[in-house]
């Protein structure tokens, strides 16, 4: 099939970032209107992370005539049951969006195919199914079946969305036919009464086209202003001006024409939507009960845009990027009453990439309580993305894309070399701390867990490394089936600790730079050569596999659920060190060395030196019996290690053999 020429070249460069030039071009496209689609509900879904992108694509056999499938929790994307798990009880209030996508690589709307996809989807939004499908999909119904359970409705904001696109090339005519059958499914769906209506979209060539263009933000926008006040000249700005208009002009600017809020718009925000929290409540609030006050107490947004021209009291805006105001505006978009409120936006037109930043960090001075979305802004990850440019073209060459999109100026990196903050986290718990059965979880979840434990500056970031390129290799020898995918790629975190301890042996302290260095270094020997890689992860799937055999047929235990059973890693341990040694938790641990800054000293009612070591969530108590040999006077903010220890009268936490560093 001949594609628009914009569309075939998006889709060609698409296929060689993702090495799909193999497979048959209605699959491929399959896969390309998946990504396109749901980037526009989260832009940053996608990037540097290949696993989401794999779980969506449900077309195949038994797929119930649905080629894509995404469930949004608090417009998130995720990825199994023990995610969807761990946001509902993260957040206070959750809303959940379920997504049907189905495309066609040719020019026609067909009547039946879009019955038969408006059945699947029925189907799986029904108690019950009857059609065979797939075991993606299956995941899929157990994850919705959560959701719509008595342990997730009591936090929802409002009954679930359902959303349908259907997709191909060719031009939409209003079809009465297809517009009926859709009107039957609404009808169906409504009468379970547990969703909301349903929003069917028939995406032809110019929509896809738009929905493409959106997800780059190449567009324009009339906006209809109240007045304007031009600032004063700066060098490289071209233009810049404060703009007072109604709030439902910013709603313009907000709406995609499927009708969600366009998420492109804050990829240089520097945070995402916080959801009900108490300032955005508030900002509701005054919409709607005092909007002729919300322009005075509102610090309003800032938009940089690529170019601006104003025309009496209208101003076209091309290519805009709003880069503080987030919150502000979802409450916007979400709030029916806001159309009328007064808004002040500062408007910027530069090209220059600094000037943008200087304008984000300038924006964006407010006290901010450190989380996972800003943890990667700190000096760690920064030292560790350069370690990670120094050394990767000693192996292969990879990148730690810290920031969303960060390379995606750069055509000839490819998808696949770009590894985010999911995968260092989960690849790091698996390999160096011996926790793959939680790889599962959120990267919030296991921040939280290991919050006294990971990405500390006094750490080396060898073992960050090495854990980032073992996975960049095993990934590569599935896609290049060297190794067994549909058997062994759900396990690869399992896999990639067997692989250090057949390479190293039993992990050490991380905080121990030397010892930590010199087991990293065993294993990157082994990971220059492509053959001893594979050899060692043919070895460690032969170990695998044997301890599963045990485990089923000789201790009779379940073969389901073996990823998530942390009794299933003890077992793969005591195998590959063939011997019952104790596995190291470092959470539990009493003889791991912990280190952190003295932050108060107080003295005790015996005038005895005591104090406090910061610690997440709290910090930790130590008296000077537990630092002997210590001068604890001036001490506050000098470095520290320890163990830890438990008061046996009140179980409170205790820091004992604290030494200097």
């Amino acid at each position: 099939m001949n594609l628009e020429p914009i569309i075939n070249a998006k889709f060609k460069k698409f296929r060689e970032q993702l090495e799909l030039n193999d497979i048959a071009d209605g699959n491929a496209f399959e896969k390309y209107v998946n990504y396109v689609i749901l980037s526009s509900h989260q832009p940053d879904a996608f990037n540097g992370d290949n696993e989401l992108l794999e779980k969506v694509n449900v077309g195949g056999t038994h797929d119930m005539g649905i080629d894509g499938i995404a469930i949004k929790l608090n417009g998130l994307l995720i990825r199994d049951l023990a995610e969807a798990k761990d946001l509902v009880k993260r957040f206070p209030r959750v809303s959940v969006e379920f997504i049907f996508i189905q495309s066609k690589y040719k020019s026609d709307f067909d009547k039946g195919e879009f019955n038969n996809f408006a059945d699947g989807v029925r189907e799986f939004l029904s108690e019950k199914q009857r059609q065979p499908h797939s075991p993606e999909i299956k995941s899929l119904i157990k994850i919705k079946d959560f959701l719509i359970s008595e342990e997730a409705v009591y936090k929802w904001e409002d009954n679930p969305n359902v959303r349908l696109y259907y997709v191909a090339m060719g031009k939409w005519h209003n079809s009465k036919h297809q517009l009926a059958l859709a009107e039957q499914f609404k009808d169906d769906v409504n009468s379970l009464n547990t969703y909301k209506e349903p929003v069917i979209h028939f995406i032809d060539i110019d929509g896809f086209k738009g929905i493409i263009d959106s997800n780059e933000n190449n567009f324009e926008v009339v906006l209809n202003s109240i007045d304007t006040m031009p600032l004063t000249s700066v060098d490289k700005v071209d233009n810049s001006c404060m703009l007072l208009c109604y709030a439902s002009e910013l709603k313009k600017l907000l709406s995609t024409d499927e009708g969600i809020i366009r998420k492109s718009l804050f990829d240089d925000n520097v945070r995402d939507f916080q959801g009900d929290n108490n300032i955005n409540t508030e900002i509701g609030r005054t919409i709607k009960e005092e909007p002729e006050k919300f322009a005075l107490l509102n610090n309003g947004i800032t938009i940089v845009c690529e170019k601006y021209t104003p025309s009496n009291r209208q101003i076209t805006i091309k290519n805009p990027q709003i880069v503080n105001g987030c919150q502000t505006s979802h409450v916007i978009f979400n709030v029916e009453e806001s159309n009328t409120v007064p808004l002040v936006i500062k408007l910027i037109s530069t090209q220059d990439i600094e000037i943008t930043n200087q304008v984000v960090r300038g924006t964006n001075r407010q006290n901010i309580v450190l989380d996972e979305a800003f943890e990667t802004t700190k000096k760690f990850h920064k030292e560790l993305e350069d370690v990670i440019n120094a050394l990767s073209p000693e192996y292969e060459r990879f990148y730690y894309e810290r920031r969303s999109k960060q390379y995606d100026h750069n055509p000839s990196i490819t998808q696949y070399q770009k590894l985010n903050f999911r995968i260092i986290v989960h690849s790091f718990v698996s390999m160096f701390i011996n926790e793959p059965h939680l790889s599962h979880r959120h990267e919030s979840k296991l921040l939280d867990t290991y919050s006294n434990i990971l990405f500390k500056d006094y750490q080396s970031k060898l073992p960050y490394f090495a854990s980032c390129l073992t996975f960049y290799k095993l990934e590569k020898l599935f896609r290049k089936n060297k190794l067994d995918k549909p058997k062994h790629y759900t396990y690869k975190y399992h896999l990639m600790m067997i692989f250090r301890e057949l390479i190293a042996g039993k992990s050490p302290n991380i905080n121990s730079e030397q010892m930590v260095d010199e087991h990293s270094r065993l294993i990157l020997n082994v990971l220059k050569s492509d053959d001893k890689t594979l050899a060692k992860f043919v070895e460690s799937i032969d170990i695998f596999d044997k301890t599963r055999e045990h485990w089923e047929k000789e201790l009779h235990k379940s073969p389901h659920g073996i990823k998530d059973n942390k009794d299933f890693t003890l077992l793969l341990l005591k195998r590959v060190r063939k011997n019952n040694q104790h596995v190291t938790d470092l959470v539990d641990d009493v003889d791991f060395r912990y280190k952190g800054k003295i932050v108060k000293i107080i003295k005790d009612k015996f005038g005895k030196y005591c104090g406090f070591i910061e610690r997440k969530p709290n910090n930790v108590f130590f008296h000077s019996n537990s630092a002997k040999g210590l001068n604890l006077f001036n001490s506050e903010g000098k470095l520290v290690s320890y163990r830890v220890s438990t008061n046996p009268k009140s179980g409170q936490l205790l820091a004992v053999d604290v030494n200097f560093e």
